[in-house]
């Protein structure tokens, strides 16, 4: 009765856990994606520490269905210093919880090697934890399923995990790795629930964005007097290079350099961005 009226959203829990591995619980031939997440004592990966990594491995067709999928798998680590107060509100992680408790690097680093594509919802934060933690894992390709995504295109408004869960009718504990991974898988096998144009997964979109060239377009030697000009354009100012940037599709890019010469600022620096550099 509530699905039926208009008044009312109903929310399923993800579904349980399970892995399907095909062929006898070989890794089936297929292009291979591991999904990542963690909860950290911080957000700075310079002074903080991994308290929990999960991560599955899901392997996709040409077509980007899911054919295999493994995990998700979890570790947790004790980190040696206290746990603040609010890390444990958010996670539920305390200090009893992780006595003695150590992350098989030697098995994480051995997964995440096995992808040909890594994945998180806020790619960003991952990779700056991970590949100081595993530097091995510098160059590979990452794609990040909050801001890959046009969520807005695929019919769906904001772009926290858990509102985009809602959004699809599914629910599921957050700020845990490994149910963190679980609902991402859930979310990206769905298209848009109830929407028949919405036919492609959102594994799809992820893949096709991941597999973009684009291009980083730098305001180099902008004056200061031309940020508000910057960001009124969508410019962003990146904090660690000092300088305002803004990645755009290669077809846009001479467009963009002649509004730079009509704005009177100098020639815009210009880089390649793909999978392996976009969220670094």
């Amino acid at each position: 009765m509530l699905e039926r009226s208009d008044d009312y959203r109903v929310l399923r829990r993800v579904p349980d856990r399970f892995t399907n591995m095909p062929e006898g619980g070989a890794p089936p031939d297929g292009f291979c994606v591991a999904l990542v997440d963690l909860e950290t004592t911080s957000l700075d990966a310079s002074d903080g520490h991994i308290i929990e990594l999960a991560l599955m491995l899901v392997w996709l067709s040409d077509e980007g269905d899911v054919i295999g999928h493994f995990g998700p798998l979890n570790w947790f680590e004790d980190p040696g210093v206290p746990i603040p107060a609010e890390i444990t509100m958010v996670t539920g992680l305390a200090a009893q919880h992780l006595v003695g408790k150590k992350i098989n690097d030697a098995s994480v680093a051995g997964l995440l090697s096995r992808a040909d594509l890594l994945c998180a919802h806020n790619a960003k934060f991952e990779v700056s934890w991970l590949e100081k933690r595993y530097p091995e894992l510098g160059g590979k390709a990452w794609a990040c399923s909050m801001a890959d995504i046009d969520w807005l295109k695929a019919g769906c408004d904001g772009r926290a995990q858990q509102h985009l869960l809602g959004q699809h009718g599914w629910f599921s504990n957050a700020h845990r790795a490994a149910d963190d991974v679980w609902s991402l898988f859930i979310l990206l096998q769905e298209s848009r629930r109830g929407c028949e144009r919405h036919s492609r997964t959102h594994f799809q979109r992820l893949l096709e964005a991941a597999n973009r060239v684009t291009t980083l377009v730098q305001a180099t030697r902008a004056p200061f007097s031309k940020k508000d000009l910057l960001k009124a354009r969508g410019y962003r100012w990146n904090s660690t290079g000092r300088v305002w940037q803004k990645e755009l599709d290669q077809s846009l890019v001479a467009h963009e350099q002649a509004w730079f010469f009509r704005s009177g600022l100098p020639a815009p620096t210009l880089e390649p961005m793909s999978a392996h550099e976009r969220h670094r």
